[in-house]
């Protein structure tokens, strides 16, 4: 057997099987790894779901506990004969554009009152969605109780299906409703209800819409794996027929280069054939990496610079939803960095605070006009609208993996919380509260009070001082108000040099 002939079987011995190998497990790697991702995104989908209905259903358990203790239910003693209580429960159901009924029972099971005047003063069985009990004013005893039959129709209103994804409610005997296809062959997760264990949602995606680009990928792997194999064999026909020597000097000045990353290195071969252009390509390659990293090093710099850009103009933006100046967020930006000096936290950790700030409020880009930029004051639904901006401001950024986008995700989770717990989205109390949720939180209210908004004029500043005093151990950090009254120079001089432009 010649030596060129061993050369390319040796040379397809080590490259080609290895090679093929490779690829194969790169390609299984890769579709666990796209599977994985859409069952996860799935799995998001459906909690995001989940979220919604349990937070409505919460709200209307809620709602009903606030009407079973109203003095309206003791009109129960008079037997409802104006219909007080009806009209109530028809509204209600009204407002929530509720498939099903309310109903109030009497203390033996008579229907008294409901939103379907046809059921009153019958006894009816029913199997209520939530119940709670009504007690007298009086003597503290139980005289009825408030149901509603919530129909499973209710979920359709959270639920948004195509012709190759559905959503569908199953109990907890595994009968489904709501289901709307069967499909072939498809992908399914599942999460039950927090405010109703007996429930879970069901999202069903057809397998074939939800991998077919990783069949399309397939396709492309076997054709690069096949032109893969044609590459590396006709290479071993064309090394064999190559002086052997020289590649192993180039070898080693290439392991020496990947071992000390020395990229000044370069291999000496004076000869005019392949075998010097080779080396001569070899030492460009080398110069050409060096300046790359050089180059790579400017380019983070500037990703860097353009991601603090692009933090700040999406913080501008969500204020300007709400009518807000942009140096509103500038100055939210350097009272926190000053905040974070003093309170001791390092130098780069404060500058990324002065970044991530001005996202403080990105969740109102979610929020309807109507609601953000009412003049006056918010009704209770409204109020509930508005505060959900904090949730939905973390909702938007916590994905990422960038430690800017993290900690901006937090301050607009936190930058309602109250020291005293008192605070929302999830009425954290004292250091529960993140050190950045803190800071963001009187920079914020800080600049508020002063500026003019639509639903007010701006506070003198002897009004803001005092509000601050009394809400230290309150609603703020009281070592954050300590060092703010203790700077407060430095804090007015900020506020100056950034006030916004008259007219």
């Amino acid at each position: 057997m010649s030596f060129k002939l061993k050369t390319i079987l040796l040379f397809l011995g080590i490259s080609l099987i290895p090679y093929i190998l490779t690829m194969l497990l790169l390609g299984s790697s890769y579709y666990q790894e796209q599977h994985t991702s859409i069952l996860h995104e799935m799995d998001t989908q459906i909690l995001m779901t989940v979220e919604r209905v349990d937070q409505s259903l919460i709200m209307l358990k809620k709602d009903m506990a606030f009407m079973a203790k109203s003095d309206l239910m003791n009109d129960i003693y008079t037997q409802d004969l104006d219909h007080r209580i009806a009209n109530t429960l028809v509204a209600k159901k009204t407002d929530m554009n509720l498939v099903g009924d309310f109903f109030v029972f009497d203390a033996n099971g008579i229907v008294i009152a409901s939103s379907n005047f046809s059921f009153i003063g019958k006894k009816i069985a029913l199997k209520p969605f939530f119940n709670v009990p009504i007690y007298s004013n009086l003597t503290q005893q139980k005289i009825g109780e408030l149901a509603v039959d919530y129909s499973i129709e209710n979920f359709k209103r959270f639920f948004y299906n195509t012709p190759d994804r559905q959503y569908f409610i199953r109990d907890k005997d595994g009968k489904d409703t709501l289901h709307l296809s069967n499909f072939p062959d498809s992908l399914e997760v599942v999460a039950p209800l927090k405010s109703n264990p007996n429930l879970s949602i069901v999202l069903e995606e057809e397998k074939k819409f939800a991998f077919k680009l990783l069949y399309k990928y397939e396709r492309w792997f076997l054709l690069l794996l096949i032109i893969g194999g044609i590459f590396i064999a006709a290479a071993a026909y064309f090394v064999a027929t190559l002086l052997v020597r020289p590649i192993i000097q180039l070898s080693t000045v290439a392991k020496k280069v990947t071992k000390t990353q020395d990229y000044t290195q370069h291999v000496t071969l004076h000869r005019d054939d392949e075998i010097g252009q080779l080396s001569h390509a070899f030492n460009s390659m080398i110069d050409g990496m060096n300046h790359a990293l050089e180059e790579i090093t400017l380019l983070n710099k500037e990703i860097e610079d353009t991601q603090r850009e692009v933090v700040f103009t999406m913080g501008a933006i969500g204020e300007s939803r709400s009518k807000e100046t942009g140096n509103h967020v500038k100055r939210v930006a350097e009272y926190s960095k000053l905040l974070a000096l003093y309170y001791g936290l390092d130098e780069s950790e404060a500058e990324m605070l002065r970044q991530a700030s001005p996202m403080h409020d990105i969740g109102k880009v979610a929020i309807p006009d109507a609601v953000l930029n009412k003049p006056g004051r918010f009704d209770e639904h409204e109020r509930r609208i508005m505060d959900t901006h904090a949730a939905l401001g973390y909702e938007m950024l916590k994905h990422s993996a960038r430690p800017l986008l993290l900690m901006a995700a937090t301050v607009a989770n936190e930058h309602h919380e109250k020291w005293d717990g008192s605070g929302y989205p999830r009425a954290l109390r004292g250091e529960e509260i993140h050190i950045y949720g803190r800071i963001t939180a009187l920079a914020d209210v800080f600049d508020a009070l002063g500026s003019d908004r639509v639903y007010k004029k701006a506070w003198e500043d002897a009004r803001i001082f005092t509000l601050f005093k009394e809400e230290r151990g309150k609603h703020f950090d009281p070592t954050l108000i300590d060092i703010f009254f203790d700077h407060l120079e430095e804090f007015l001089v900020i506020r100056d040099r950034l006030k916004d432009p008259e007219g």
